[in-house]
């Protein structure tokens, strides 16, 4: 009996189905993907806030400083929480002599393994940011400092002191809403040859409001939540990247990021959701020397200001 094949109609339709099927999973296995690599980076945070946390009770309730300057090592390479933490966290810091300035000595930096977000390419730095109103940094009012304001300027360009008093550290028990202040969260990165993240992230209003744009809740442009192979942009223009690697970055779906809180919990939060005015701010902190009268930009919470009609913690 002679056997019989297929008809090209009949492989016509079976191309056609597989097709129709690869089109309905594809998407479902990305999204699966996306959720797991979402899960991992939760879990990166998580085990950072631990370790924030940990370096807060052995230091009389205090979270660490987000950077400050060390002589004899780079100025692009602070100290920063991250090392700080990492003799408890235990994962992620190698020493490099190329972080010293005589290009001998090795000191510690924070830039792999669980300081990598999944979704980050490799051998990126920084890819996550803390809160200047939770860990303050010392080269927002040294070495970044342009305003004029130098009352805080305690460290000068080579990492030694300058008499003056530094931005005074954080306590948990300082805090007014501990659970509800964000510590870390996912930020955006520069993928050109700086292959790094900020060192510090923006903590004023003035950038997370788009800049005089005034943006109601302070929610980020959306513009500036990406990362970019250009640098970043300090000129308001809602439409470039604006200063994306020093802004939280909404990787996963929803779109959301995750953060871990002041007290060691990790949640994400959707774009929207999270707000300068109510997951930031904590009144008294000293994040913006550029600030009008108070350095805790409390401005905003005035009428017609972007954090209008919110509490003021």
């Amino acid at each position: 009996m002679k056997a019989r094949g297929f008809t090209l109609i009949e492989l016509l339709v079976v191309i056609a189905i597989i097709a129709i099927l690869a089109a309905i999973l594809f998407p479902v296995f990305a999204q699966a993907k996306l959720a797991a690599k979402k899960t991992a980076d939760l879990s990166n945070l998580k085990q950072i806030g631990l370790g924030a946390m940990m370096y807060s009770n052995d230091f009389d309730d205090y979270y660490p400083r987000n950077d400050y300057l060390i002589p004899g090592r780079q100025q692009w390479a602070p100290f920063t929480y991250r090392e700080a933490t990492g003799p408890y966290i235990k994962n992620g810091v190698d020493n490099y002599t190329w972080v010293s300035t005589d290009g001998n000595t090795a000191m510690p930096l924070a830039d792999n393994a669980i300081w990598e977000s999944p979704t980050v390419p490799n051998n990126i730095r920084y890819d996550y940011g803390a809160n200047q109103f939770v860990m303050p940094s010392g080269n927002t009012w040294s070495l970044w400092n342009y305003s004029g304001n130098n009352q805080f300027s305690d460290q000068d360009p080579n990492g030694y002191a300058t008499g003056k008093p530094p931005v005074a550290s954080v306590s948990q028990s300082s805090l007014p809403h501990v659970a509800a202040t964000l510590m870390i969260v996912d930020q955006g990165v520069d993928t050109s040859n700086y292959l790094s993240g900020n060192v510090v992230m923006q903590s004023g209003v003035w950038w997370w409001q788009g800049a005089g744009a005034a943006i109601k809740g302070a929610t980020i442009p959306p513009n500036w939540d990406t990362d970019s192979p250009l640098h970043d942009q300090y000129d308001g223009n809602l439409n470039n990247v604006g200063p994306y690697s020093s802004l939280p970055r909404f990787r996963f779906a929803g779109p959301s990021a995750n953060v871990v809180w002041a007290d060691g919990h990790a949640k994400a939060k959707h774009k929207g959701a999270l707000s300068w005015c109510s997951d930031m701010y904590v009144q008294g902190g000293m994040v913006d020397p550029y600030s009008p009268n108070s350095w805790d930009d409390g401005y905003a919470f005035g009428p017609g200001n972007s954090c209008a009609g919110y509490p003021q913690n």
